[in-house]
């Protein structure tokens, strides 16, 4: 069981989560190498990632969307929700359903604090790639090799197109709402696995 939101994530820690972000998500990444499946607790961060005022971003994420960023972690199996009552219980299910604009959490990104690192957090809305590239999935496997996890390496080398498969159009790049350089990532993970 773990606490894991965007609050937490992206924002101070002396006022929310413990440790930087980048030791956060590097933590889940050795969940995921390691394979500890985390169950995550306080999704909406008590309720104040939904309520503009409450939430330190100035702006409200849906459950859905809180939903949705939890289960894009690396090694987050489940979510589990508090639950009041019906009207709770009905709002939550309605993840089931939810088409991919309702699950669409890069607002986030406008959210929250500029000064951030830029990583890639595997949502994929840098795709489609002109090349075929399945960048979110490259990123994710390099970044928990570079965790010593063999297998990861292993399902890299396996992909049918790699990273050295960039044509450096920079199309991902433009469409980052967490303003990663995703063409210049390629050549360091091209680097990293000779492929």
């Amino acid at each position: 069981m773990f606490s894991l939101n965007p609050m937490y994530d992206y924002t101070d820690e002396s006022e929310y989560g413990r440790g930087e972000a980048s030791e956060r998500n590097a933590l889940y990444q050795e969940f995921e190498r390691a394979g500890v499946g985390i169950s995550v607790m306080k999704p909406f961060a008590g309720g104040q990632l939904l309520d503009a005022e409450q939430s330190p971003f100035g702006m409200a994420l849906t459950r859905v969307q809180c939903i949705q960023y939890a289960l894009d972690r690396p090694g987050v199996l489940t979510v589990l929700p508090g639950v009041r009552g019906m009207a709770d219980l009905e709002d939550i299910l309605a993840y089931v359903d939810a088409t991919p604009a309702e699950r669409d959490y890069a607002a986030l990104a406008e959210m929250a604090p500029q000064s951030r690192e830029a990583r890639c957090v595997y949502c994929n809305h840098c795709q489609p790639c002109p090349a075929g590239l399945k960048i979110g999935t490259i990123n994710k496997y390099y970044d928990l090799a570079c965790l010593g996890d063999e297998m990861a390496a292993e399902h890299y080398r396996n992909l049918e197109l790699h990273a050295g498969d960039c044509v450096g159009c920079g199309h991902c790049d433009s469409r980052c709402p967490f303003g990663v350089e995703q063409s210049a990532r390629m050549a360091q993970i091209a680097e990293y696995f000779g492929m």
